[in-house]
Order: structure tokens, then C-alpha cells, then sequence
């Protein structure tokens, strides 16, 4: 979705227009506007075609960027959104354009997407919500771990606002309802001598999956629907999403992150294993590295 494809919908949005008319306002042709009008029909939006013009019915499920604009408040993460109505994954879209920093790529639905050590994420279209932060400024190698504890600490925390359950952070970064994960993250980099130059992190969040669909995954997993039994507005979730990480980003409180890292973290208190690391023991908390002990 382009400049062109958000202004038809604005006008559209108000009162009929002639499809003469909006190739004057966007200055494309009248064949050229009836492609887009189709394309934007098949994004879900529902457009009536009547002797006075096109006008925009019903809005769409789908988050566009027209419609992620409008619940937006941040002030520049995700005023670059790109958006797929599918693709491999977010990430890898990430890393093969040079987009500047706050850059949101969000998906609908992708058939690659991949979390930690590569396992696969299932994205349920139209669902979950699937997206990539591209961060290149005000980074270090120092405070890597802290940052990519950032994301989980600031998704949860707007994530609650939305629901009645409790989160919990399953070290390093994924989000647990009730003992089922619903959220995961992959942070990557790109690093240039000791400095990180580009950081994109992954992040996907089970929000409308369907209880049938979730079955389909190894691993006990929920969504926010079935924890919660009502749907969640995902368009104003993410809105509020990526103004909680702008904000976590801005004022980067390592302390404050830990903190509130630790005082979510899944299993704590309790015996543990670490069958990576080959470790069991009495899990006691997060150190000042962001590391367990």
C-alpha cells in the first residue's frame, strides 16, 4: 500500500467519488484507479460502486498502514510501516532493505516465520500480530542483552492494559499466559567492528488465534482470545505496542528493564532445568548482565 492507495481511501472514506475524479486528485488514470480499487477490495475493504462514484463501506480488518495511522501515537516508531499481506517473515524483509530507523515491517501472515534457534512460528492470517522493529541508532555492544529483554518487558506491559490475566517472561524472550506461550521474539543484528550498526527484532503475539488453530503447534501454546475469551482490537494493540517500546527505547532505564524483567520471570523461586546448558537448580532471579541465577 502506497501514498496513492491511502489517499483514495481517505476521500473515499467521506462520500462518493467519481472514479474521473480521484484519477484527477492522484493524478493516475481512470483504469489505474479501478486496479487499485480492486487490490483494496481483495485487503478486505469493502467498497460500494453506484452511479456516483466508489465510497468506502467498511473498513478492513487487516493493519494497513491507512489504518494503523489512525491509532498511532508514537512519535516515529512506525510511521514507516510496511506491510505484507503475506510473506516469508518479517525479518528477513527487514534485513534485505536499507530502511531507516523505526521502520515497522508487519505481516499478516507468514510462512517462515522463525523464532529462537530457528523454530518455526505459526502465523495465522488475519490473527496474531507479526512484525519487525528496525532500530540503527543509539546502540553498543554493552547493553545488547538489556535491549533484547526491552522488547518482552515492553510488549507485556501493553499487552496488559488490554487484558485481566497476568504475563510472565520466560528468559530470555518469550511471554507466557497461564503457563502457555502466546508471544516469542528473535533479535538479530548486524554488527561492524564493536559496534551494532542495525538491530531488528522479531516479534510475534498470538492475539485472535482460534484454539483449534494453536493446535497445531508442538509446544502448549494460547492467544490472547482464549485466555481472555473475547477478541482484542489489534489495531490499537500494536498502536499501543510500539509506543510502549518507543518509550522504553527513549528514556533505556537498564535497571528499570531488569527490574521489571525479573519481577515477571516464569518459574521463579521454583527448581529449574537448563537442558542447553546441562544446569538444574533453584531459579532466584535476573543479575545486572540480564543473565539468570
Amino acid at each position: 500500500m502506497d501514498r496513492i492507495d491511502k489517499l483514495i481511501l481517505k476521500h473515499i472514506g467521506k462520500n462518493s467519488v467519481s472514479g474521473e475524479k480521484l484519477a484527477h486528485l492522484t493524478g493516475i488514470s481512470r483504469v489505474a484507479i479501478w486496479k487499485r480499487i480492486k487490490k483494496l477490495e481483495k485487503l478486505g475493504y469493502k467498497i460500494t460502486h453506484t452511479k456516483n462514484g466508489y465510497f468506502l463501506e467498511k473498513e478492513t480488518d487487516y493493519i494497513t498502514p491507512f489504518e494503523i495511522e489512525k491509532f498511532l501515537k508514537s512519535r516515529y516508531l512506525g510511521k514507516n510501516f510496511i506491510f505484507f499481506e503475506e510473506t516469508d517473515s518479517t525479518n528477513i524483509r527487514a534485513k534485505e532493505e536499507d530502511f531507516p530507523h523505526g521502520t515497522v515491517v508487519f505481516a499478516e501472515s507468514q510462512t517462515a516465520g522463525k523464532g529462537r534457534k530457528g523454530r518455526k512460528w505459526l502465523s495465522e492470517k488475519g490473527k496474531g500480530l507479526y512484525f519487525s522493529v528496525v532500530l540503527k541508532e543509539n546502540l553498543n555492544l554493552e547493553n545488547f542483552t538489556v535491549l533484547s529483554l526491552l522488547f518482552p518487558v515492553a510488549v507485556k506491559e501493553a499487552i496488559e492494559k488490554h487484558i485481566r490475566n497476568n504475563i510472565h517472561l520466560k528468559w530470555p524472550n518469550d511471554l507466557y499466559i497461564n503457563g502457555k506461550k502466546f508471544s516469542g521474539f528473535l533479535i538479530e543484528t548486524e554488527i561492524e567492528g564493536n559496534e551494532i550498526t542495525k538491530v531488528i527484532a522479531g516479534i510475534g503475539i498470538n492475539v485472535n488465534n482460534t484454539e483449534e488453530s494453536l493446535k497445531k503447534i508442538e509446544t502448549p501454546a494460547t492467544s490472547l482470545l482464549v485466555e481472555e475469551k473475547r477478541e482484542i482490537n489489534r489495531k490499537q494493540l500494536l498502536a499501543d505496542i510500539l509506543e510502549t517500546i518507543e518509550d522504553y527505547i527513549e528514556s533505556f532505564q537498564s535497571e528499570k528493564i531488569l527490574k521489571k524483567a525479573d519481577e515477571s520471570l516464569l518459574w521463579k523461586g521454583e527448581e529449574v532445568i537448563l537442558p542447553e546448558k546441562d544446569i538444574s537448580g533453584k531459579l532466584i532471579g535476573i543479575n545486572k548482565d540480564g543473565g539468570l541465577i
